[in-house]
């Protein structure tokens, strides 16, 4: 084993691969050869060898829906039952404030300020208190979800299953009726398909409707601007209009 064979496969397996698993040959490499080198079984020092492989940030735009998609996945449902009025106030809650799937597992009635027409999301992944203003469609899917889908339960946890003792849902189980309900309004379902989805779908309007990236990442909770950076790209119309024409001319 030598410097020059571990250059040689990191570069070999990093270069079949795109986006975060680009790095993971190198990560798995370099921890197997500390650990050899732990057991004596290997020289220590080769882990130093393998080469930083070299992946842009924000190269490629996020999934998201389009405004038609979007109105056929939020319409109302043809026929109303428990779980159409709870999969609507879910979609609602993703696709018109960026939430993640786990803040809306974890939303409780006390999150829900009806008189002041907020919405409170408890300290997790971005590790602070977020308060955000409830808008009046996605308050109207939740209160009818509430009054006509919502088991009777002890808990305080808005959504639940509709099982038999009902119990609390979890975040995959979120993304799960987000990609139930997406083959239902008929929108192919890609690779990125899911709850993440429409937090991009979410974030793309706010930055196509004007609103700045401080806005957005307050709403979406985002500790860096540079996080938010990636929905510059969006705003297609606008980047058209300051893109400059082609020298061969239009074809």
């Amino acid at each position: 084993m030598s410097v020059q064979l571990v250059t040689e496969f990191i570069r070999e397996e990093a270069a079949h691969k795109t986006g975060h698993g680009r790095t993971a040959p190198a990560s798995a490499t370099r921890s197997f050869l500390r650990f050899l080198a732990w057991r004596g079984v290997a020289p220590s020092g080769l882990d130093r060898a393998i080469p930083r492989v070299r992946r842009a940030r924000h190269a490629s735009l996020p999934t998201r829906l389009s405004p038609e998609q979007l109105a056929r996945l939020l319409q109302r449902p043809d026929t109303p039952s428990p779980a159409a009025y709870r999969d609507r106030a879910i979609l609602s809650l993703l696709a018109g404030l960026g939430l993640r799937a786990g803040e809306v597992a974890t939303l409780e009635l006390d999150d829900l300020d009806w008189y002041a027409g907020q919405l409170r999301l408890r300290a997790g992944k971005c590790r602070r208190e977020r308060v955000l203003p409830l808008p009046q469609e996605v308050g109207a899917a939740l209160a009818e979800y509430l009054r006509n889908g919502r088991p009777h339960h002890q808990g305080r946890r808005v959504f639940l299953t509709l099982t038999d003792p009902a119990r609390t849902i979890q975040a995959a189980t979120v993304s799960a009726i987000v990609q139930r309900n997406l083959v239902r309004a008929g929108v192919p379902l890609g690779r990125l398909a899911g709850a993440h989805m429409l937090r991009h779908t979410a974030a793309s309007r706010m930055v196509n409707g004007g609103a700045s990236f401080k806005e957005v990442a307050d709403v979406l909770g985002h500790r860096s601007l540079q996080t938010t950076g990636i929905y510059a790209k969006l705003d297609l119309d606008a980047l058209a209009g300051v893109a400059l024409p082609w020298i061969g001319g239009a074809r």
